[in-house]
């Protein structure tokens, strides 16, 4: 079994410690009146949901991230999204938007690093078909956008043929 830290998670734990350290160090016995009381139930749930409306924000717009940076390397060529299926190395096309997510457009078979590092599928890959040859480019959420795939990331992970079929308007064709 795979066990991965999403960077995601570790940024509101970070945001949600930094909030909540010094409010459990103020808070027993040491407020007596009922306006403190009421700001410190205040200050301890917007701790908590900020940091959580704050995630599902950036996961929301991570699908128009990926959508702009596919629009803009495919340009006026035929292209198409794809992400990682529940088998290592294979893809699906991309059917719904709401795949595009950050929360949902994730790696299922990583290893988080060290010397026993392994990657078998990217979080999506974007296929531009450019003079009847297929381009790939994987998403890179520290770039925050799709860099091109090596040709020796391509054998690693066997990525030969795409998944989907490049056409020229792929994100209209998408939630229909």
């Amino acid at each position: 079994m795979t066990h991965q830290f999403n960077p995601a998670i570790g940024v509101f734990i970070l945001l949600a410690a930094l909030v909540d350290l010094p409010i459990f160090a103020l808070a027993p016995g040491r407020i007596d009146s009922p306006r403190a009381v009421k700001l410190l139930h205040m200050v301890v749930v917007s701790s908590v949901a900020g940091p959580i409306a704050g995630l599902f924000l950036w996961s929301a717009l991570n699908i128009k991230i990926v959508e702009w940076r596919a629009l803009a390397l495919a340009g006026s060529h035929p292209y198409c999204v794809q992400v990682p299926e529940a088998y290592p190395g294979r893809y699906k096309a991309v059917t719904q938007r709401a795949e595009l997510a950050g929360l949902w457009m994730q790696t299922p078979f990583t290893n988080g690093g060290g010397s026993s590092d392994y990657q078998v599928a990217f979080h999506a890959v974007l296929v531009v078909r450019e003079g009847g040859r297929d381009q790939f480019y994987n998403w890179s959420y520290f770039a925050q956008s799709f860099v091109p795939v090596s040709d020796r990331a391509r054998k690693g992970l066997a990525l030969f043929r795409a998944d989907c079929e490049p056409i020229v308007a792929f994100f209209d064709e998408l939630d229909r």
